[in-house]
C-alpha cells in the first residue's frame, strides 16, 4: 500500500474496533506483522558424523566444515514475525551460536548490529550427538533462542508374550505307526468283504481319517525384544551480549519497582488513617455541642475534658507531619474511648422507645391468648396458660421498674434499661 505509518496505525486501529463492535459486521481479513531485517546465525563448524540422517520436516540442518566459522540466514527480511525455527547440530561438546542482522539489513542510526551469543553447554561425549535448538523471532520483532535438546537414539529390552507351537507328543507318534501295521496284517476276505458299494463308503472314511493330522498345542512364553527410542535431554542455555538490560538489571529494577509499589501503598494507607483521625476530630467536636446530636448525651465537665482532648489531638496532628500509620491510629483508638460511648448512649435512646413498644405488645398478646386460648390453644394444660400469664406479669412488672429507674437518669448517664436486655427477656 502506499499508507505511511500513522496511517496504518489508524487503519488498524479503526478496523479493529469495528471487529469488536457489536454494530458493525467486517469482512475476514488477517494482520500479518513481519520484520525488514534478515537475521543471521553464525557458529564454528565441525564435521558432522557419517551416520548422520536427514532431518525431519520444518528444522533447518546447519552445514558445517570442520572449524570454519559458518553463518546462516535463518530469518529472511519480511520473515512472519511469531515464527519458530529448530535448528540442528551435530556436537560433542559445548559449543555458541551468535546472532545478528544480515550485513544489508539497514539499520537506524546508533543500532548494533550484534543481537547476542548463546552458549549450548553440552555434556562431553565420545561421538558427536544430534543438538536441536529451538529459535524464534517473537511477536515483538525480537530474535531469542527459547531451548535446546540433545536427542540421542537408545535401545532398551522390552519383555512380551508370544504365542508359540508346542513339538508334537512321542507316545503319540508311536501310536500312529503300530495302527499301520495292524491294518495290514488284516486277513485278505475281509478286505474282499468291504469291496461291495457300502464298503468302497467306509474305505474313504479311513483314508481321510488317516490323513487328518494330529491337534496343534501352543503356549504363551515370554520372549526378550530389543526396540530403540528417542531420549530428549534438555541443555543448559547462557545468554550473553543480548541487547537491552541483563536479566540480573532486570531482577535488580523489578524489585526496586516492587518496593517503591509497597512504599506507595504504606504512604496511601497512612494518608488514610490521618484524614480519618482529623475527620473524627472535627466531626465530633460538632456533634458534642449543646443542641448539637451528642449534646445532651454528655455532661458538662465530660464535654470540656474531650474537647480539650480534641484539640490536643489535632495541634499534634498538623505538627507532626511525618508521624506513621500506627500513630495515627493509636491517637483515634484513644479519642474513640470517650466518644463511642457517647454515641452508644445516642444510639440507645434512640431504639429503646420502640423496643419498650415491641415488650409491651409481645406481652399484651401473650396474656390475650392465655386468657382466651380458644380453638388453636385448646390443647394447651391450663397449668402452662397460668405459667404464661405470670411470665407475662413478671416481665411487665421488670419494663415498669426498669423504665422508670431510666426516666430518672439523665441522657448522659449510663442507661440501665437496655435494648439488647429487653430483647433477650
Amino acid at each position: 500500500t502506499t499508507m505511511n505509518q500513522e496511517e496504518s496505525v489508524a487503519r488498524g486501529c479503526a478496523l479493529q474496533a469495528a471487529i469488536l463492535s457489536p454494530l458493525y459486521k467486517v469482512r475476514d481479513f488477517q494482520v500479518q506483522d513481519i520484520s525488514p531485517n534478515a537475521i543471521n546465525v553464525g557458529w564454528m563448524g565441525q564435521a558432522p558424523p557419517a551416520d548422520a540422517v536427514k532431518d525431519e520436516e520444518g528444522e533447518t540442518s546447519m552445514m558445517e566444515v570442520e572449524g570454519e566459522f559458518k553463518s546462516s540466514t535463518v530469518f529472511p527480511a519480511g520473515s512472519h514475525m511469531n515464527v519458530l525455527k529448530t535448528l540442528t547440530f551435530f556436537r560433542k561438546g559445548p559449543f555458541e551460536i551468535k546472532a545478528e542482522f544480515a550485513p544489508d539489513s539497514v539499520l537506524l542510526p546508533m543500532t548494533p548490529r550484534e543481537l547476542g551469543t548463546w552458549s549450548i553447554d553440552v555434556p562431553p561425549q565420545a561421538e558427536a550427538k544430534k543438538i536441536k535448538v529451538k529459535a524464534r523471532l517473537t511477536l515483538h520483532g525480537t530474535f531469542a533462542v527459547e531451548g535446546a535438546q540433545m536427542v540421542e537414539e537408545e535401545e532398551y529390552e522390552e519383555v512380551v508374550k508370544e504365542k508359540r507351537e508346542l513339538p508334537p507328543d512321542p507316545a503319540d507318534a508311536e501310536a500312529k505307526p503300530a495302527e499301520g501295521e495292524a491294518a495290514e496284517a488284516k486277513p485278505a476276505e475281509e478286505t474282499d468283504a468291504q469291496a461291495s458299494p457300502e464298503g468302497e463308503g467306509g474305505s474313504e472314511k479311513k483314508a481321510e481319517a488317516e490323513k487328518k493330522e494330529p491337534e496343534k498345542k501352543f503356549e504363551w512364553v515370554e520372549v526378550k525384544k530389543t526396540k530403540k527410542r528417542t531420549k530428549r535431554t534438555d541443555l543448559k542455555i547462557t545468554a550473553t551480549g543480548q541487547p537491552g538490560l541483563g536479566l540480573a538489571k532486570v531482577q535488580k529494577l523489578m524489585d526496586a519497582e516492587s518496593a517503591m509499589q509497597a512504599e506507595m501503598r504504606e504512604i496511601i494507607d497512612t494518608d488514610e488513617k490521618r484524614n480519618d483521625l482529623e475527620s473524627y476530630i472535627l466531626t465530633m467536636r460538632t456533634k458534642i455541642e449543646p443542641g448539637e446530636e451528642y449534646g445532651d448525651f454528655i455532661s458538662a465537665s465530660d464535654r470540656e475534658a474531650f474537647s480539650a482532648e480534641l484539640t490536643k489531638a489535632e495541634d499534634w496532628l498538623y505538627d507532626t507531619f511525618d508521624a506513621t500509620k500506627a500513630s495515627y491510629i493509636e491517637k483515634l483508638e484513644e479519642l474513640q474511648k470517650v466518644g463511642d460511648a457517647v454515641a452508644w448512649r445516642k444510639k440507645e435512646s434512640g431504639m429503646r422507645a420502640e423496643w419498650i413498644q415491641a415488650v409491651t405488645g409481645t406481652v399484651s398478646n401473650y396474656r390475650s391468648v392465655a386468657a382466651t386460648p380458644g380453638d388453636k390453644f385448646a390443647h394447651v394444660p391450663a397449668e402452662k396458660l397460668a405459667s404464661i400469664v405470670s411470665a407475662c406479669d413478671e416481665l411487665e412488672k421488670w419494663l415498669k421498674g426498669t423504665r422508670e429507674k431510666q426516666d430518672a437518669l439523665a441522657k448522659h448517664e449510663k442507661p440501665v434499661l437496655l435494648c439488647a436486655e429487653m430483647e433477650k427477656k
